[in-house]
């Protein structure tokens, strides 16, 4: 029973890695489409929002930022358990939910 569960979280992660999803910036009310293979950091460059970056990859934590809604999904290995409940490195992360806001 356990692989079972194990492997329908597994196939969740990917899923939602393989969905799309809408971005709020809650402080400058725009809201954003993250295609699937898009990163957040790209879409906010794109619209013209400045984002610091440094490693793109999780790493440094340069780019994280506060999340207030949505479920995001963290694939950095800059942020501990208790610091993922409140931000998100924008580099690598992706939304298991619909919508994720975030306070920019």
């Amino acid at each position: 029973m356990q692989n079972t569960a194990l492997n329908t979280l597994e196939a969740s992660a990917e899923n939602s890695s393989e969905q799309g999803f809408e971005l709020i910036l809650q402080r400058q009310g725009l809201r954003l489409a993250v295609e699937p293979g898009e990163s957040i950091t790209d879409v906010l460059q794109l619209a013209g929002v400045e984002i610091e970056t440094v490693c793109e990859q999780g790493i440094c934590g340069t780019c994280v930022t506060r999340w207030v809604d949505g479920d995001p999904e963290h694939h950095d290995s800059c942020l501990t358990e208790a610091e993922r409940s409140t931000h998100v490195a924008l580099c690598c992360a992706r939304s298991r939910s619909a919508t994720l806001t975030l306070d920019l």
